[in-house]
């Protein structure tokens, strides 16, 4: 008998995967399958999830193709991944465990449950994008298994299936590849990004506490010690941010390796590409609280050169960040008169006159314009391409603020953590987007920002004022902190 929404037993579980997971398949994910099931209830409706191995990626994923299958008639569900071993003998394996009695299936070992021509579910090799397309439906489910290894071909078709309302997307995959088009869909802000390390799974964390591990069958400590001391190296130095307590409480660290970032610890190999910001810097000053100190804010702008970017502006005070804003289409005028606003404003948060206030202005292109209209305030212009403070190292100011800011946060002295989550979310798409190289004097250069716009879709003008707010005055001459 096909199943539709007035006799489905399973309609009561559309918005609650976690009750079907537990009345249905009979098992109880644990708190990031969790976390990742309801997240795909949320707009923007699509998950890119970054997971360790062995952390029950696949069988979250075969359970949300059997609930999408079981609670939508009619519906389709679309899976896709790299191999025909990871479609047939790993996701669709798992997803007929689950199924058990319920049935579906259109013949052995075969990639497809169907009840009616418009309720399905069908796995396909990630080899042809064409074969993806052409499906329509009010509620359609996608999932990319393996997902560093899907070809862009497959993301640009799913793109143009998915609606938003009424469709869910599941990227899930291990970070393996920066290359990737994973790595540009995390940058695109467009999903909810989550990570799945391996130090947090229920197991781990038990038998760290010396308790029995609740999935027997998972990954086990004594294995991920091994792995994790395996890829790593100990630590003797001051521990940076992307280092690991292990044992954790012991203070003893150890500096995990592309490796064991990607595979243990579910984040990006931070080794792997010239990325300015390494991912679990980023993380750290996303979450980590500092003491404001006794001293005066600083503000920082960077000015839209043409029309569609974003003047932005950042406040901090110490290694705090209190305030940042962004708009477009202001004008030299308008973006003065807010920055002398902010001045007054931020000033009377620290006790001192706005005027007193420092404020780095990006004078490259028309940000020059708005340093001419200080009107007493402490408005300091800051070229990009001028000479870097240490040219032995770097070519121009603009490579060596990034670096300086991203190192701010290694040291753990960079807190972003009062900032709203929207405006975290766009500051760690942007820091994490610009690459670099050595020229040939060795030294670090950013590339330039028109090239790190053509993959963001947007100009980094937001990390770029946060760098400047990050910047120091001393006498009369910007250095940094």
């Amino acid at each position: 008998m096909s199943l539709n929404q007035n006799t489905s037993p399973y309609t009561k579980y559309q918005h609650n995967p976690l009750a079907y997971a537990h009345d249905v398949l009979g098992v109880h994910w644990w708190g990031k399958q969790q976390q990742i099931a309801e997240a795909l209830l949320r707009p923007p409706h699509r998950v890119l999830v970054k997971a360790s191995h062995n952390v029950g990626k696949t069988f979250l994923a075969a359970g949300l193709v059997n609930w999408w299958f079981d609670s939508y008639a009619p519906g389709i569900a679309l899976t896709t991944a790299p191999t025909e071993r990871q479609v047939y003998d790993l996701l669709w394996k798992e997803i007929r465990v689950q199924r058990r009695d319920r049935g579906g299936f259109s013949g052995p070992r075969m990639a497809r449950l169907e009840h009616a021509p418009d309720h399905f579910a069908h796995g396909f090799t990630a080899r042809n994008g064409d074969r993806f397309q052409g499906h329509h439906s009010e509620h359609m489910l996608i999932v990319f298994d393996e997902a560093v290894g899907v070809d862009p071909i497959f993301w640009e078709t799913a793109e143009s299936m998915f609606s938003g309302a009424g469709h869910a997307w599941l990227a899930i995959f291990n970070p393996t590849d920066m290359s990737s088009q994973a790595y540009q869909e995390e940058l695109n802000g467009n999903w909810h990004v989550i990570s799945m390390s391996v130090l947090e799974h229920p197991n781990i964390l038990a038998e760290l506490a010396g308790e029995a591990p609740p999935y027997p069958a998972a990954i086990r400590l004594e294995r991920v010690d091994t792995l994790l001391r395996q890829w790593s190296t100990a630590v003797r130095e001051a521990p940076r941010a992307n280092d690991v307590e292990w044992p954790p409480g012991s203070n003893q660290w150890l500096r995990p390796g592309p490796i064991a970032e990607a595979r243990l610890l579910g984040r990006w190999p931070s080794q792997q590409s010239h990325s300015v910001w390494a991912e679990a810097a980023l993380s750290l000053a996303e979450t980590s609280t500092l003491a404001e100190p006794d001293e005066p804010v600083q503000i920082g702008c960077d000015v839209a050169r043409f029309g569609d970017d974003y003047t932005a502006i950042h406040v901090r005070r110490g290694g705090v960040s209190l305030h940042h804003e962004s708009m477009h289409g202001w004008n030299t005028s308008a973006t003065a008169g807010r920055l002398r606003q902010l001045a007054d404003q931020w000033g009377r948060y620290c006790g001192i006159d706005g005027r007193r206030v420092q404020v780095i202005i990006d004078d490259d292109g028309v940000g020059g314009g708005v340093v001419d209209q200080a009107e007493g305030y402490r408005f300091t212009g800051l070229s990009g391409a001028s000479q870097a403070l240490d040219p032995e190292l770097y070519p121009n100011r603009r490579s060596e603020l990034w670096f300086t800011v991203a190192q701010r946060a290694e040291e753990r002295a960079l807190s972003l953590a009062r900032l709203d989550r929207s405006t975290r979310q766009e500051l760690r798409r942007q820091a994490l987007a610009p690459t670099w190289r050595l020229d040939s004097r060795g030294r670090r250069v950013v590339e330039a920002k028109a090239d790190t716009k053509k993959r963001l879709r947007r100009s980094p003008d937001d990390m770029d004022a946060l760098n400047l707010a990050y910047a120091r005055v001393a006498r009369h001459s910007i250095a940094f902190c």
